[in-house]
């Protein structure tokens, strides 16, 4: 098994440039925040976040970056979207905030560079928020546990 994982890693050297989490979960209005990690040698490169699409999830849609670095540590920020490059730590983060429903798909995070970009798949799934409704039938009733206490909770929730 070693040797095939070699001759993989010979015959393939972009692949595994780039790692991410794999999945990620969040809920609606909230945010999450990705993690991907690169190897050794491409500090200086300009790191990416987008939507897959097009042809068999090779591309992003519409061939574009959703947000990206110039290749420095700054943090970039385009609308809820921003990423961050810790050179020291070879990692980047991408972080996704106020999230809705029609953010859940499969994304990519990578390495921009000459030839084909390094990248990794993430798949981000948001689940529905909270629901801001008051339970109807029970809310008022004597020793329910559900009077003016949780309605109290709720409204100091912020939410």
């Amino acid at each position: 098994m070693r040797i095939f994982s070699v001759l993989l890693w010979i015959l393939f050297p972009g692949c595994w440039a780039v790692t991410g989490p794999g999945a990620v979960h969040g809920p609606a209005g909230g945010s999450v925040a990705v993690r991907c990690r690169y190897r050794a040698g491409y500090e200086d490169y300009p790191k990416f976040w987008c939507r897959e699409g097009g042809l068999i999830g090779l591309f992003c849609s519409g061939g574009l970056h959703i947000v990206e670095t110039d290749g420095s540590e700054v943090e970039v920020t385009r609308g809820r979207v921003s990423i961050r490059d810790e050179r020291t730590q070879r990692t980047f983060t991408v972080t996704v905030e106020n999230l809705t429903l029609a953010d859940a798909g499969t994304y990519h995070c990578g390495v921009e560079r000459t030839g084909p970009d390094l990248r990794d798949t993430v798949e981000l799934t948001v689940s529905p928020g909270k629901s801001q409704r008051c339970p109807l039938a029970v809310s008022g009733l004597p020793g329910s546990g559900q009077g003016r206490g949780a309605l109290g909770r709720e409204r100091g929730a912020g939410v």
